[in-house]
């Protein structure tokens, strides 16, 4: 089971739980209504009989309207009795009435058979919280990424520029397997922070994604390959829509890691899903650390992003 797929049943958990609270609650407040006033017991017993003999009334094919009009008139009549005597026990004239958190859906998640709003957002709360891009995911979008600490150099802002318009075009218009990303460049140049606004953008645009640094998800692998061999921990690295592989060649390279970097892009290739690579490696430095297999594949198949400039982290510190 997807990521995505146990979002969708924690959320339908939790609406379940809070729709039978209501109830339960509405439940407890009747019984107490009814143990406080005995005409009141009565009344919802006449009321729960509406809808049958408006039913009755209106399969008779006699004088349907009349009967049907009298039977509302007198549900009415009964209706305005029961809130006066809630009134006189100083109740409101919702004591009874679950109380949904959500009026639109009354917590079952659908109207009709449309998704309620407050379900999507549920979910999408729930599927940022999820991915792997921490708490950044709150804050590092594409609004906040900043251009001004790449001022200094007429040709590193322009070039910044382009890779913020690249990158936002890229998660806006988000298609799995459409396009992969490569992004290089230094330390503290922007490419954790515009990683994490494509996760953002890409997720709230209702697909699937796994955030992850390499190191991470090599361990992952190892740990399927020589102790467990659960792949239920590794699988979503090769079919979400778009997995997000930061800080590649941050982890410890041997023949194991670079067969399963491998296995993880030539097969997001082949199934049609989107990679983005952050990584601090030159080309060459990749070349050197990862076969020519790989290294094709990064500079031909992937859409490269060059970071240039210096690391803003200590510029924003020096602001302080």
């Amino acid at each position: 089971m997807s990521q995505y797929q146990e979002n969708y049943r924690k959320v339908m958990s939790i609406l379940a739980d809070r729709r039978t609270s209501a109830q339960e609650t509405a439940d407890r407040h009747r019984a107490d209504f009814h143990a406080r006033c005995p005409r009141a017991v009565t009344l919802d017993a006449e009321l729960a009989k509406t809808a049958m003999r408006i039913f009755s009334a209106a399969t008779s094919g006699v004088d349907v309207d009349k009967k049907v009009a009298a039977i509302r008139e007198e549900n009415e009549q009964m209706q305005s009795e029961r809130k006066g005597l809630l009134a006189s026990l100083g109740l409101p004239a919702d004591y009874t009435d679950p109380h949904y958190t959500c009026p639109l859906c009354s917590d079952t998640g659908f109207i009709m058979t449309d998704m309620c709003p407050c379900t999507k957002e549920m979910i999408r709360l729930e599927n940022l919280r999820t991915c792997g891009a921490g708490a950044g995911v709150d804050t590092q979008t594409f609004d906040t990424f900043s251009l001004k600490y790449y001022e200094d150099d007429p040709d590193t802002y322009q070039i910044m520029r382009q890779n913020l318009a690249m990158a936002r075009d890229f998660a806006e218009h988000f298609t799995p397997g459409k396009e992969n990303l490569l992004l290089m460049g230094g330390t503290g140049l922007g490419k954790t922070h515009l990683s994490t606004a494509i996760a953002r953008t890409v997720i709230e645009g209702g697909h699937e994604v796994v955030y992850e640094t390499a190191q991470t998800v090599f361990s992952d692998f190892a740990d399927e390959r020589f102790r467990n061999g659960d792949s239920s921990r590794t699988d979503k690295y090769l079919d979400c829509d778009l997995l997000i592989l930061d800080d590649l060649g941050t982890e410890f390279t041997n023949s194991f890691t670079v067969t399963c970097l491998y296995q993880i892009v030539n097969t997001r290739l082949i199934r049609n899903r989107s990679t983005v690579i952050s990584t601090n490696l030159t080309p060459r430095e990749l070349n050197d650390r990862y076969d020519e297999r790989l290294t094709s594949r990064f500079l031909g198949l992937y859409r490269v992003l060059q970071f240039k400039g210096q690391d803003v982290r200590y510029q924003k510190l020096a602001e302080k």
